[in-house]
């Protein structure tokens, strides 16, 4: 909705301090849902700040929360950024352009190289299909939103625009993943705001988003009660081999969040099952050998899934035979 004018109130005063904070141009995009399934909207409070600044902790929780509703996921560099709003919608009175409606504000980046990978265009294109807010991170590393009062609100993304191509390499280009969107129409540019990166205790220019691990169950060695071969990878790799995901220890297994270290769970019986060991097979990165306490029976299903900082494992089963 095009607003420009509040009756009544005249034109705001024109001067400006001696030093005003300007929004530098874009390096890395922070994508999360507008509204959380907890009906809440994600957004960065004024009760955030601790001693006037944005705590890494607070950061970090946001980018490892457990529910991906209320989740920060931190993309790569963006280059070669255009964000331009078009032209304001007119019409024509006796040939006087009145205008009606604030033009669209279209993003366009690229991820070149070895970001540039079909997977990733899909990553990206997942977000396509749900309301999409995101925040901007500057190249000083400040925090890009609009100002809502007492909290700053993430830029909100008009459903059904974004999209992620891939665009092949050639022998003068880089292969890369081109995005696109449109800003939503209520968003009014004059609401943009930042937190300045003096006042953000971490640099957000080094900031990662979690990495995607896939896993499976192994039918060989076979499956008894209280072991099982697990196969962990990334969604990245040459076919049929993804790029293992190694390093897992035993309190990385938790269904519940961490708060339940070393843990599988037996949905079968719904109780948890203790991991005794975690060894990984020599040889074959990506492959771990698990062993849970006794207890489980035959035809019971075991869900697998990790809590570990910087990773999310998609949750997967086994049957018992």
């Amino acid at each position: 909705m095009f607003e420009p004018c509040t009756c009544g109130t005249g034109g705001l005063n024109t001067g400006q301090p001696n030093c005003v904070p300007t929004i530098k141009r874009t390096a890395l995009l922070i994508f999360m849902n507008t509204i959380a399934n907890d009906g809440t909207y994600n957004s960065i409070k004024a009760t955030d700040f601790v001693n006037g600044k944005l705590p890494d902790a607070f950061i970090e929780a946001k980018i490892n929360e457990v529910d991906p509703s209320k989740r920060w996921f931190v993309m790569p560099k963006i280059n070669a950024v255009t964000d331009l709003r078009a032209e304001p919608v007119t019409f024509d009175v006796d040939g006087i352009p009145k205008i009606i409606d604030q033009g669209v504000r279209t993003f366009v980046g690229s991820f070149y190289d070895k970001l540039g990978s079909p997977q990733f265009a899909g990553v990206l294109n997942s977000f396509a299909c749900i309301e999409t807010s995101y925040f901007e991170v500057s190249v000083e590393g400040a925090i890009v939103g609009i100002d809502n009062g007492t909290e700053m609100l993430p830029i909100a993304i008009e459903t059904g625009t974004l999209f992620a191509g891939v665009v092949r390499g050639t022998k003068t280009e880089l292969s890369a993943v081109s995005l696109t969107f449109a800003v939503a129409e209520l968003v009014r540019d004059e609401n943009l705001i930042q937190i300045g990166s003096a006042t953000i205790e971490p640099n957000m220019l080094l900031k990662r988003g979690l990495i995607q691990v896939e896993g499976a169950a192994e039918s060989l060695p076979v499956i008894t009660a209280t072991t099982v071969r697990i196969n962990l990878g990334f969604i990245y790799g040459d076919f049929p081999n993804a790029i293992p995901f190694e390093g897992l220890v035993a309190a990385d297994l938790s269904f519940d969040g961490g708060i339940t270290p070393a843990t599988l769970f037996n949905t079968t019986q719904s109780a948890s099952a203790a991991v005794s060991s975690v060894v990984p097979v020599v040889g074959s990165p990506g492959l771990y050998d698990v062993t849970i306490a006794a207890g489980a029976i035959s035809a019971d299903s075991i869900a697998v899934a990790m809590f570990k900082a910087g990773y999310e494992l998609t949750t997967f089963s086994y049957l018992i035979p």
